[in-house]
Formats: structure tokens, sequence, C-alpha cells
């Protein structure tokens, strides 16, 4: 039975691990995806989001958005089997405080496409 959430990346040593030997795709000017495939079996992620990108409550955000993004991608049984860690890139003022959930879902969507031709 596959699992109902995905887990999530927590370690430095993974986080590092990912950034050195992983792939990268930026499927926006805001939004990096570092990936590669994994031996777990299922779909494993972290958010990188700096204090740069905003105060906490958007980094919050992004971060409830992600981990939304990738339940609602493991419900539909389309999942992958990769560590992914999503970096969100500081932008200027307010970028991230006015940017719409639909933009997220949509550049969340076009990285994932892309990442899953590269795996």
């Amino acid at each position: 039975m596959e699992n109902s959430s995905p887990l999530g990346i927590k370690r430095s040593s993974e986080f590092l691990s990912l950034k050195q030997s992983g792939k990268r795709n930026w499927p926006t000017r805001w939004l990096l995806l570092n990936y590669q495939k994994n031996s777990v079996g299922q779909l494993r992620f972290g958010v990188t989001a700096s204090r740069k990108v905003g105060p906490a409550v958007v980094r919050n955000k992004l971060k409830r958005w992600s981990r939304e993004y990738f339940r609602a991608l493991l419900k539909t049984g389309n999942s992958i089997e990769a560590d992914i860690n999503i970096i969100f890139k500081p932008m200027e003022t307010n970028f991230y405080k006015g940017l719409p959930h639909e933009e997220f879902i949509k550049a969340m969507d076009r990285g994932i496409g892309s990442l899953r031709k590269n795996l």
C-alpha cells in the first residue's frame, strides 16, 4: 500500500547531497527544483526558503502549498521515486506575498513534468 503523505527530507546531509549530485530544473525564474532518483521507492521532498524570500508568514505559506501540492500528487497515484528540494529564490519585495496559488501550481506542474522526463 502506498503512503498517503510524502516523506520529508530533513537532514542537512540530504540537502547537501541533492545540491552536489542532483540535477537542477528551473520551471520559473523564482523556483528551482534540485532532484535525483532515490532508492526509497517513493517521493521525498524538502523546501528551502531563506529569510530573503520574505517574513515567516510568507515562507510558511510556501511550505504549506508545497506539502499540499505533493499530497495531491500522491492521491492521483502519479507519484515519482525521487528526492526533490524546492528552492524559492529571493525576489523583489512582496513578490511571494502577492503570488497567486494558481501560478504556484502551474510552476510546480511545469517543473514536475520536465523532472519526469529527465529521471
